[in-house]
């Protein structure tokens, strides 16, 4: 049976599904991140959806409960953005840094 927690989070999951399949659309997120978030949406709303799924997982890994495999894939999962971010921002500076030294020399011109 269904509950209303289901019922939210599915309509949210659907909503970031739609969203990123949108942004795809537009040209705002590339091929690889749209696979990306596709498949971490449709895994969340599967999760949700059927929650003994996630147990199933978890004794099939070994680990004891079905919330703790949610907990280390959430952690993985965040310190790969954190990492995939701090990446961004490192060549964004770099890329700041080379534009602010050739404006500069074309303005000493």
């Amino acid at each position: 049976m269904i509950n209303v927690f289901q019922i939210l989070f599915s309509l949210f999951a659907l909503a970031a599904l739609y969203k990123t399949y949108k942004r795809k659309k537009v040209q705002q997120i590339s091929m690889r991140e749209a696979w990306f978030w596709g498949i971490f949406w449709f895994a969340v709303l599967l999760v949700v959806l059927w929650p003994n799924s996630v147990q199933m997982v978890a004794d099939t890994l070994g680990i004891g409960r079905g919330s703790d495999l949610v907990l280390y894939v959430a952690v993985a999962l965040l310190f790969y953005l954190l990492f995939s971010l701090q990446i961004s921002f490192q060549k964004l500076n770099r890329d700041i840094t080379k534009l602010v030294q050739k404006d500069a020399v074309e303005e000493k011109k």
